[in-house]
């Protein structure tokens, strides 16, 4: 940002957007005949007015005797007694939320559920004030106004717009109804003037939407369809540039890019051609893909806990798609589900028949189980899944933002679900951006679970390369790296699903002198069970054991204890609690660390010993042999599986003449190889009778030492049988 110029255009606010007068209004309406005053206006809008996207009437008309509604008279309590309108006591950034007017709203909200004209009179006084006081009041942000600027505009529409309908014809005085319809009109006058050419993130797209509605809703303003023409063209520019094709928002956080889809899911019901863009739909899927099994998504770059099970029945919703219902259905009571269904406003005939279809047999329904493993290659996102258990690893980019960037400082980093529990967490996003720990715990390297070198944050240049995503069934490996801190590190993560379920990080840093920290995060204090061993348990689990494998001497350990939202088990709700930090500090970029989810309080009993062939990772009655490109798997002694990555050699099973991923596995006394190369390819195995490919019966060459020469012919994933595993 520009200390000077600020995030947006130079200012351009003057009396046609802020002081727009009774004349003015009739004007802008094009001066209907025989309209002179504010309430021969008023009536000619209330004949002509269409209905916003998301109506109140239907929606409190859900709410009543709900929860939802003693949410909406505790939100509209502080009207009653008053409320300080200019908001200067504010924080920085808070002073800029105020002025979206979220808090004025729910007058008219309670108001609808109760008929207390209370809560109408008090929203009249507020507006009133609000509007008389409103340019006395400045912000901090250089050249970014307290009032006009693209969130101010865009959230103010949207949290009055839809009370136009219900306030047109009520007892509200023409003097208010004036000014919230003048507060309106600026708002879609100064959206336009700034944003006459694309720019990146989110506050343009949101405008742009509201942009659309208001010129929907109030179709007889002169403004109206040039509004909606600008509005569209952004539109489908965000669409194009700022959405990727794997459907996340550009600034790839969660948070922001439910903000912006649910702005999307309002000009998708106002247009067709919004509604049925393939990357709204690809927006939908992506909150599909990161939501987890308790029905949360992870607190990634900047945001909050999300819970997204509204925002994907509205989905089903605007996009006539079933499937998102039965998604939503498995996080939403059957009353809230009941709910939010009625809320929406009716289709024609036929839509709203399949609707109603869709609302009956959602919760009936069987969700297809998600992949074992997802890539969203553009916003930087490896999902890794289990029964159990959920990895999500971040590598996307720094991101820049209009104001300041919503991207952290980590990379490679990684959180840990299991049993719908969070077991390695991190910082997420703050309560306020004015925070005075934002940059320095929330935002920093140090509050997520990545190696910092010299505790210097990573740079904005992160140069990350990831290879390809190896996932054989059993295991399955990330591997990254970057340059963006003093020097160049990677990092190499691999998942056993199968129980007992292990998750190694490898760390990896180039040589020189440097002090490197490795910092992991869990809801429950850490407890020393071993050298270099560590449990993080719940009274009643789960837990996670963590184990690093280097030299306890050469080793110091910290423990502290940081800030962050926890996801609650009954309801979706996020509170901040404590967020307890492990930090493994040494002059060694080398870190192994073995991750030990169980499901229950009691630490399980593991050794993890480390030779120069790799780890042995002992449970007891299975064993885990672990080196840099297999693992391998005993029970009782014998073979369970085993499988290799980016390799030439497994065990004494297997050599090839590319690099390939394979996996072994017995069952009935038989070995089977599934074997993924990337083009043509030799293949060696010891034999034991027929041996088939694909099914196919093939013959193989002898070289005379036991080994039995094959080729696959062609790049794919192949079934060899007929192997000894002896």
């Amino acid at each position: 940002m520009n200390a000077t110029t600020g995030p947006e255009k130079p200012r351009h606010i003057d009396g046609r957007i802020n002081r727009i007068g009774t004349d003015d209004l009739i004007k802008a309406f094009g001066s209907p005949p025989g309209v002179q005053d504010i309430g021969a206006l008023r009536a000619f809008v209330a004949g002509r007015l269409r209905r916003p996207a998301w109506p109140l009437q239907e929606w409190t008309d859900a709410i009543r005797s709900t929860s939802a509604a003693d949410d909406v008279l505790a939100a509209a309590a502080p009207l009653l007694t008053g409320v300080e309108v200019t908001g200067r006591e504010r924080g920085r950034s808070q002073r800029y939320g105020f002025h979206y007017l979220g808090w004025l709203s729910p007058g008219v909200h309670a108001w609808m559920l109760t008929g207390d004209d209370r809560y109408l009179h008090a929203f009249e006084q507020h507006l009133e004030d609000w509007v008389e006081q409103r340019d006395s009041v400045t912000g901090e942000w250089p050249g970014l106004d307290v009032i006009w600027y693209s969130l101010g505009t865009w959230a103010r529409c949207r949290n009055l717009l839809p009370t136009l309908e219900v306030l047109t014809d009520s007892a509200l005085s023409d003097r208010a109804w004036g000014s919230l319809v003048a507060t309106l009109v600026g708002g879609a006058r100064w959206a336009y003037d700034e944003h006459d050419v694309f720019r990146h993130g989110n506050w343009q797209l949101v405008c742009a939407t509201e942009l659309l509605h208001i010129s929907v809703v109030l179709p007889d303003l002169v403004e109206a369809r040039s509004w909606a023409e600008r509005a569209r063209e952004r539109i489908d520019e965000h669409l194009l540039l700022d959405v990727y094709g794997d459907g996340g928002h550009y600034e790839r956080s969660p948070g922001y890019h439910k903000m912006c889809l649910t702005a999307l899911q309002t000009a998708a019901l106002l247009d067709a051609d919004v509604a049925a863009h393939p990357k709204v739909a690809a927006m939908h899927q992506w909150l599909c893909e990161l939501v987890s099994p308790g029905g949360w998504i992870p607190h990634l770059q900047d945001s909050g806990i999300e819970w997204p099970a509204t925002s994907l029945l509205r989905g089903s919703y605007v996009l006539d798609n079933p499937a998102l219902a039965r998604i939503a259905a498995q996080w939403l009571s059957a009353e809230d589900f009941g709910v939010e269904a009625a809320a929406l406003p009716a289709w024609d005939a036929d839509r709203q028949r399949r609707w109603l279809d869709t609302v009956a047999t959602a919760r009936e329904e069987a969700v297809p189980a998600p992949p074992q493993s997802t890539v969203l290659a553009d916003s930087g996102y490896v999902i890794l899944r289990s029964d159990d258990l959920r990895a999500v690893i971040n590598y996307g980019p720094h991101i820049e933002h209009e104001l300041e960037s919503h991207s952290h400082r980590a990379v490679l980093d990684l959180v840990l679900e299991g049993w719908q529990r969070p077991l390695l967490w991190e910082a997420g996003g703050p309560p306020s951006y004015d925070d005075p720990d934002y940059l320095t715990w929330y935002q920093s390297g140090r509050g997520h679970n990545t190696v910092l070198v010299d505790d210097q944050e990573l740079s904005t240049d992160r140069g990350v390369h990831v290879d390809p995503l190896v996932d054989t069934g059993q295991v399955a490996v990330f591997s990254g790296r970057h340059h963006g801190s003093v020097v160049p590190q990677s990092r190499t993560i691999a998942m056993v699903r199968e129980e007992p379920a292990v998750v190694v990080v490898s760390d990896d840093s180039a040589a020189g002198e440097h002090t490197f920290r490795a910092h992991w995060h869990a809801l429950n204090p850490w407890q020393q069970v071993g050298p270099l061993a560590y449990d993080a348990s719940a009274a009643d689990g789960p837990g996670l054991l963590l184990i690093e494998t280097g030299d306890p001497s050469t080793t110091t350990v910290e423990t502290s204890e940081g800030v962050a939202r926890r996801p609650l088990v009954d309801k979706p709700v996020a509170e901040y609690g404590p967020l307890y930090s492990l930090g493994l500090t040494r002059h060694s970029g080398e870190f192994t660390t073995v991750l030990l989810p169980h499901a229950g309080a009691q630490v399980p009993e593991v050794s993890v010993t480390r030779d120069d062939d790799g780890l042995t990772i002992d449970h007891g009655d299975t064993v885990d042999r672990v080196s840099p490109s297999t693992w391998v798997r005993t029970r009782s002694g014998r073979l369970s599986w085993a499988t290799g990555w980016r390799t030439r050699a497994l065990l004494d099973l297997l050599r090839t003449s590319e690099d390939v991923d394979v996996s072994a596995t017995v069952a009935d006394g038989a070995l089977r190889l599934e074997v993924t190369c990337s083009g043509r390819c030799g293949l060696w195995i010891r034999p034991l009778g027929d041996i088939r490919l694909d099914g196919v019966l093939v013959t193989a060459e002898s070289d005379g030492d036991g080994w039995a020469h094959l080729t696959l012919p062609y790049a794919g994933r192949w079934t060899v049988d007929g192997a000894r595993h002896d």
